[in-house]
């Protein structure tokens, strides 16, 4: 499989990147990403949620979720309701928190309806650009 061959081989050079360059942030998404990997591959057998869209984001969110409660524990905040909004906020963020909550809420089906839509409605959002842009063009070389 050279593909999954090529796609490890561009994520050990991200993480070797993320280390060398001292990128944290980089850092801890890729450390997310490698355990809701592990989770899904091999927690999936037991937990046939996991494997599913939804139970993906899931754990996307409950590992970004401790991620975020954890650190901030270690450098000695104190636990707090706050404390849990803060990392909510972190873990949605670093999800992608709009993926999380359309994969959590909708499912693969609403998703590709609402993906149709949108490049549906970007299309013609671009034409609409691109017809004001030549008005102004237009607009800016009469008043010469």
């Amino acid at each position: 499989m050279p593909g999954a061959l090529g796609r490890r081989d561009t994520f050990a050079r991200l993480l070797l990147d993320a280390v060398t360059s001292r990128n944290y942030a980089l850092l801890a998404a890729l450390v997310v990403v490698v355990l809701v990997y592990l989770l899904r591959r091999f927690g999936g057998g037991f937990i046939p949620f996991f494997n599913t869209d939804r139970g993906g984001a899931v754990l996307v969110l409950g590992v970004s979720l401790a991620g975020a409660v954890a650190n901030a524990l270690v450098a000695g905040v104190p636990f707090s309701l706050a404390l849990l909004l803060t990392a909510l906020q972190v873990g949605l963020t670093a999800a992608g928190g709009f993926t999380i909550i359309k994969r959590i809420l909708f499912g693969s089906a609403a998703i590709a309806r609402a993906e149709l839509a949108g490049a549906l409605a970007a299309g013609q959002v671009a034409e609409k650009a691109a017809a004001i842009a030549v008005l102004e063009q237009l607009d800016s070389r009469g008043g010469k």
